[in-house]
């Protein structure tokens, strides 16, 4: 969601932390995070963080404040191609089921939820491939636009394998109950044009 699609702050949340390395960055070429909170919190955390020292490098400092003049732009983008993707993924015979905001259903829990917290669907996308691991890494091996990583928020595609790659140490009965299985993927989507993203998604699962 990043800054944009959800402000957590308004619905009672006393400290978000944000993923600045992600869509706040947006172009892979930083490492850093982000601490909002009330005033009198946000001087404690400040303090504290003088003491550690832990402040950003002018470098990486200055590679956020570009970022930032076009965040809204590649978030606004993001998204569309994100929408596009969906809407293809759910209509696929190789596919059996699409996880995305997006698409949920109105007079759902879950939807209600969304309506009221979140102002877009983002860009993350994920699909139950029919088969398992081999056909999931059939289709990442197959993608030619799309690259094959665990990051997401930046303006090129990223594909990945979530039960084999950001969720590997995790306890197979808790990704079980995540939902978490060898026929899942994953994609950050990027500000590509939606054809040639779709495009490749197509051709990756014949």
């Amino acid at each position: 969601m990043g800054p944009l699609w959800q402000h957590p702050l308004q619905f009672g949340a006393d400290i978000v932390l944000y993923s600045a390395t992600k869509y706040i960055g947006g172009h892979s070429d930083l490492i850093a995070g982000a601490v909002l909170s009330a005033t009198d919190l946000m001087i404690r955390i400040k303090t504290l963080r003088t003491f550690l020292g832990n402040m950003l490098s002018p470098n990486t400092a200055w590679l956020l404040l570009r970022s930032l003049e076009t965040l809204k732009v590649r978030m606004d983008q993001q998204t569309k191609n994100a929408q596009e993707v969906a809407a293809f993924l759910v209509e696929h015979p190789n596919v059996e089921k699409v996880y995305y905001l997006g698409l949920l259903k109105e007079g759902t829990k879950e939807y209600t939820i969304y309506k009221k917290q979140c102002e877009a669907p983002g860009a993350m996308v994920s699909f139950d491939i029919k088969g398992g691991e081999k056909e999931a890494f059939q289709f990442m091996n197959s993608l030619k636009l799309f690259k094959i990583a665990v990051s997401l928020g930046s303006t090129e595609s990223l594909v990945q394998h979530p039960n084999t790659m950001t969720h590997a140490g995790v306890n197979p009965e808790h990704k079980k109950r995540m939902g978490i299985t060898s026929k899942l993927v994953r994609l950050s989507i990027g500000v590509e044009n939606e054809k040639d993203l779709v495009w490749d998604i197509e051709q990756a699962l014949l």
